[in-house]
């Protein structure tokens, strides 16, 4: 396994601008340019990076689709979703820094100062966030709408002193009047390896810090509601107990318990308007709802080392009959990893309180699983394997959803740490 930690947090960054059209791109150009721009500042090799990881993420806290929008807005001031930004990031190390960046990327510069007296480091660096965040903001959002560099560097300048610290203001005006720079401005977001970043500052992972990464993003998906905020540890547990009562070799265990921490990545593209709905979904929000799958593969499938995770993550809504989504392929291209992850995923799912209905007991769930194992829906000896000691894997995934219960508590709270 040989991830490193841009190109990981480049697939949660990519996850989060499939919410809607308007913001396709939206984090990678905001990453890219705050890391150009640190460049063009002459800041250091780590302030510069830090800054590619809040850019990338920075409205990681936005969790409506109305939220995600309204931060499109130039004259956005909201200050929500920045604070919820940082209570998620900060509890991983290598996010610390650009935890306090993202918490700042919506304070006025004035406001600051005042408030504040002297802004600290990532304060000031926040600020910048900010700047190249609503240099986006002013990016044309369709086809039709033609470039705008002057109106654009105009609109800038006139933040100087009140919006934006002069410093950042006096280095945009420099690097947007480098050759080239309008031109990469209206290209497709470039990757993050393109974006200059020291070599020493983005670290090869390990598994423990990959799976550790994983739940901070497990965190990020199942935070937005407390329907769900327990949800993929639950999975997780269950998992990769089931994959070792099976025989996987340790290696699979290792990749199948990030698999499970990342198995709803895809949701990060359905709003929470749809998650949180207390009824029936319609047509259109359950065809929202079942793309999740797929946009999770395909967010995964783009890291170097995780091919056989976003694979299972891409499979655990198949089914062994055919019937599953998103691609309805039969039982000879399911892996076994992702037939454990599809019977610990319900198994989870059905024991949850969920807006339309309440979790159910472990007879109707086992009932349930028996049945679908029965008429070949899910794999019979998976979910053999579970039936025969459902109290126990049920002990397993309340043990794991109490922990992550105490987490997203500390969380809504603000307390720190919580992973």
């Amino acid at each position: 396994m040989t991830i490193r930690l841009f190109e990981l947090a480049e697939c949660l960054s990519g996850s989060l601008d499939l919410i809607s059209p308007a913001v396709v791109g939206h984090h990678s150009r905001v990453g890219a340019l705050a890391a150009r721009l640190g460049h063009a500042a002459g800041l250091e090799d780590q302030q510069i990076a830090d800054l590619g990881l809040a850019g990338m993420l920075h409205d990681v806290g936005a969790f409506a689709l109305k939220d995600r929008l309204d931060a499109l807005a130039f004259d956005s001031n909201d200050t929500s979703h920045p604070e919820t930004g940082f209570r998620l990031l900060r509890c991983y190390p290598g996010f610390q820094a650009a935890a306090e960046m993202v918490q700042a990327h919506h304070t006025p510069w004035s406001w600051m100062r005042t408030s504040y007296g002297p802004p600290g480091p990532g304060k000031a660096l926040g600020n910048l966030v900010y700047l190249v965040d609503r240099v986006d903001t002013l990016l044309p959002r369709s086809p039709d709408q033609p470039l705008d560099p002057d109106g654009i560097v105009a609109r800038i300048r006139s933040g100087r002193n009140k919006m934006f610290n002069p410093e950042w203001v006096d280095a945009f005006e420099e690097l947007a009047a480098s050759h080239g720079f309008w031109e990469e401005m209206a290209k497709p977001p470039a990757k993050c390896a393109q974006w200059g970043i020291a070599p020493e500052c983005n670290p090869v992972l390990g598994f423990g810090e990959v799976s550790a990464l994983s739940r901070v993003f497990s965190q990020i998906i199942d935070f937005r509601c407390r329907f769900t905020a327990t949800h993929s540890r639950g999975v997780t547990a269950i998992a990769v107990a089931l994959g070792q009562e099976l025989g996987m070799s340790e290696e699979d265990l290792e990749q199948l318990e990030i698999a499970g921490q990342l198995h709803d990545l895809g949701k990060l593209a359905v709003p929470a308007e749809i998650i949180l709905k207390p009824g029936a979904l319609d047509t259109a929000e359950m065809a929202t709802m079942r793309q999740h799958a797929e946009h999770g593969f395909n967010a995964l499938s783009g890291v170097p080392g995780l091919s056989d995770v976003a694979r299972w993550v891409g499979q655990h809504h198949e089914r062994l009959d055919g019937k599953g989504y998103p691609g309805s392929i039969d039982a000879s291209q399911i892996d076994m990893a992702s037939r454990v992850l599809a019977v610990a995923d319900i198994f989870t799912a059905l024991a949850e309180d969920r807006p339309y209905r309440r979790g159910m007991d472990l007879g109707q769930i086992t009932s349930i699983i028996g049945n679908s194992g029965a008429e070949g829906a899910l794999d019979r000896d998976v979910t053999s394997a579970l039936l025969g000691r459902g109290r126990d894997y049920d002990g397993l995934r309340l043990e794991a959803q109490s922990q992550a219960l105490r987490d997203f508590q500390r969380f809504a709270a603000g307390i720190a740490p919580y992973a």
